[in-house]
């Protein structure tokens, strides 16, 4: 992997995220400030116009690189040929085990009566959203900033990074009625468990896209599924809580595993495919990205 470490070729990734962030909340701000509902068609217009400034934040990063780049960047967002078993094994792990966890504990609390269930059919109708938004944000937040951030940092920190400002940028959500953070409540203590369990799970997702040779793949599908699995479970304290302890564990471990490297331990070993690659710190060896 070989990405230029200059000042000057480092501003991007700051850019990125203003222009993320800018795109995003000047949409959801007009939502917001006229009372607009996203379950209404100009709600839900000006709510699907926001959710795209990561994907232009992205299409800005990737379109400056090299040729070579943006073709593999393409690659990585809908090739699944490079995912390994047991990648597929981990995504699963990560997008329904928090929400299956939680549905136990809601379920002990009393709680279970408020799912929607887990049938194909309501499954089916929360896919579409979900992989709308996966393909959406994952190019940007473990696409082309991540790639561009682990070069600077160790990638345990880039991640975190990615996953607080991750979180944040859902914030104005929070006032726009009907949406999902509108009901939990601007600053409930659901909605803290929303925005911690959003820091844990975007660490994991670097850690899948990192771990299965860079796939972004890896990351869209997590999230939609994850997604998903939280829109069938229960809702309530009970479930938020468990949900944030089963990922706070699994990070944890994913972490102390991976020596903050974010990618499985016997992968540490590897030898990069390309030259270019050795040396450079705090780059995961298991990814293995073009040259630009």
């Amino acid at each position: 992997m070989a990405f230029p470490t200059s000042s000057r070729r480092q501003q991007p990734v700051l850019l990125f995220f203003v222009l993320a962030f800018a795109w995003s909340w000047a949409w959801w701000g007009t939502a917001a400030v006229t009372g607009a509902r996203v379950t209404e068609p100009p709600g839900l217009l000006l709510y699907l116009l926001g959710v795209l400034g990561p994907l232009v934040g992205a299409v800005w990063m990737v379109h400056r690189r090299g040729r070579m780049y943006r073709q593999e960047f393409l690659r990585r967002v809908v090739d699944p040929r490079g995912i390994s078993a047991r990648w597929w094994l981990a995504l699963l792990a990560v997008a329904a085990g928090p929400a299956a966890l939680g549905a136990v504990g809601a379920s002990v609390a009393g709680r279970a009566g408020t799912a929607p269930g887990f049938s194909v059919g309501a499954a089916a109708v929360l896919m579409g959203p979900a992989l709308v938004a996966g393909l959406v944000e994952e190019p940007g937040w473990r696409g082309a900033v991540s790639d561009a951030w682990q070069v600077r940092t160790r990638p345990v920190w880039a991640a975190a990074g990615i996953g607080v400002l991750w979180s944040l940028w859902h914030l104005p959500l929070s006032i726009i009625e009907a949406s999902y953070y509108h009901e939990l409540g601007a600053g409930s203590l659901r909605f803290w468990l929303t925005h911690l369990m959003l820091v844990q799970l975007g660490v994991l997702l670097v850690w899948l896209a990192n771990g299965s040779g860079g796939s972004i793949l890896v990351a869209v599908l997590a999230h939609a599924a994850f997604n998903v699995a939280v829109g069938l479970a229960p809702g309530g304290l009970a479930f938020d809580v468990v949900a944030l302890l089963a990922l706070t564990a699994a990070t944890s471990a994913v972490i102390s595993v991976t020596r903050g490297r974010l990618c499985f331990a016997a992968d540490a070993t590897a030898q990069p495919r390309s030259s270019n690659v050795a040396g450079r710190p705090g780059t995961p060896p298991s990814v293995q990205l073009p040259l630009q």
